[in-house]
């Protein structure tokens, strides 16, 4: 598991679904109202301290008009 100011993570930020929510003019508080969460557990999914369920990720995906695969796993990085 990788560290976060002394937290460990569950996975790396899910950078792809930052970008996908910048460029159409969206926050995590438009995800938190779409699942039923707090802008808080979105945001520790989204960093990787907590896990988005498959149905949550799909709920997203289709509502980015994205593909799941794309906003939530990610290549690997030679080094990493």
């Amino acid at each position: 598991m990788r560290q976060k100011r002394g937290k460990a993570l569950k996975h790396l930020p899910y950078l792809e679904l930052k970008a996908a929510l910048a460029r159409k003019g969206l926050n995590q508080k438009y995800i938190a109202s779409l699942l039923g969460l707090s802008p808080v557990t979105v945001n520790q999914k989204i960093n990787g301290s907590l896990d988005f369920s498959y149905r949550e990720a799909e709920i997203i995906a289709n509502n980015l008009e994205a593909k799941t695969h794309e906003l939530f796993f990610t290549k690997k990085v030679a080094g990493m």
